[in-house]
């Protein structure tokens, strides 16, 4: 028996593309809740139908059963490349307790903390205009991924600057990956861009709406940049938007090359995202606790090594090799 949810189909900042239904293939509990996650502080009861759509649902309960649609296909993306069930790290120990979503602290907080088993998706701003980080669909994806990470690879977490801006990129691909899993969102980047994916779209951009630095309402990172790797950063987020940019041109030299087995650019994007997906998380998995921006080049030409001419190509202009 299935579950159907309402979530939005981007986030807050992109209220033109409104909500959708999206259907589970397995029945989910109150809360939202299954047994491997929990919405803290809620018990939202699905309706007469066993699922979240059509009772009298409040604000903050919609934004429960949101957070948890999202978070439940980030997963489920995951567990679907892996072959296999994830299992928190926590639970590796024993454990049966599932990882909780906090999404009404308020504070400016959006981050995942292992030694609470939880994340924390706080909301803030003036009154009549809050900010809240639960609907943004690419920062719940971000701080699902450093739970994944962390029960995978959990010294990418815990290492140098470099080995966590590895972790910082596989959190920012990971919102990356949820709109490319999804073909109506494929749709709307190609109107978006006219086909055109060295254009900003829903695609590059990540937390929209949450970057201070540059105004009210912008990102805080894209995907479209020019930074080159300089070892003496020292700041993850550095490496981790080299590593997004580099991996975002070699997605993008895929889409325009001369290999396109349909005629529809949205089934284009559909298809390579697919494969790229797989490549590049199978990338990662190569990572051991010491690995540096080089060790990540060097596995990704051996991931993609049919292509290996035009990955080198781009590490170089970033100065990763």
């Amino acid at each position: 028996m299935g579950t159907k949810l309402k979530i939005w189909k981007q986030g807050q900042f992109y209220q033109k593309l409104g909500k959708k239904i999206i259907d589970l293939p397995y029945q989910v509990n109150q809360g939202p809740s299954d047994h491997q996650i929990k919405i803290g502080g809620f018990t939202v009861q699905p309706d007469k139908d066993g699922n979240f759509l059509d009772r009298n649902y409040s604000e903050d309960e919609l934004d429960a059963i949101h957070t948890y649609g999202v978070t439940r296909l980030v997963i489920d993306l995951y567990e679907n490349l892996f072959e296999k069930p994830l299992k928190w790290i926590w639970q590796q120990n024993g454990s049966d307790e599932p990882l909780t979503i906090r999404i009404r602290n308020n504070d400016i907080n959006a981050r995942y903390l292992k030694d609470q088993k939880c994340i924390e998706l706080d909301y803030y701003g003036p009154y009549k205009n809050w900010t809240y980080n639960c609907r943004t669909v690419d920062l719940v994806a971000h701080e699902t991924g450093h739970a994944i990470l962390d029960s995978i690879l959990p010294f990418l977490n815990e290492g140098n600057a470099e080995t966590k801006g590895l972790s910082e990129a596989f959190c920012d691909l990971t919102a990356m990956f949820i709109v490319l899993s999804q073909y109506d969102l494929c749709e709307y980047v190609i109107e978006e861009t006219r086909g055109d994916l060295k254009l900003n779209s829903i695609l590059t951009l990540f937390a929209a709406g949450h970057g201070f630095s540059k105004g009210p309402n912008k990102e805080s990172r894209s995907a479209l940049n020019d930074i080159k790797y300089n070892r003496n950063e020292w700041s993850p987020y550095h490496y981790s938007q080299v590593i997004v940019g580099l991996l975002y041109d070699l997605f993008c030299e895929k889409f325009n090359k001369n290999e396109r087995r349909v005629n529809d650019d949205a089934e284009n994007l559909y298809q390579i995202g697919q494969v790229w997906i797989a490549g590049i998380t199978n990338t990662f998995m190569e990572c051991g606790a010491d690995s540096n921006l080089n060790d990540f080049g060097r596995k990704l030409l051996r991931c993609f090594s049919n292509e290996m001419g035009f990955i080198e190509k781009h590490l170089k202009k970033r100065k990763i090799f």
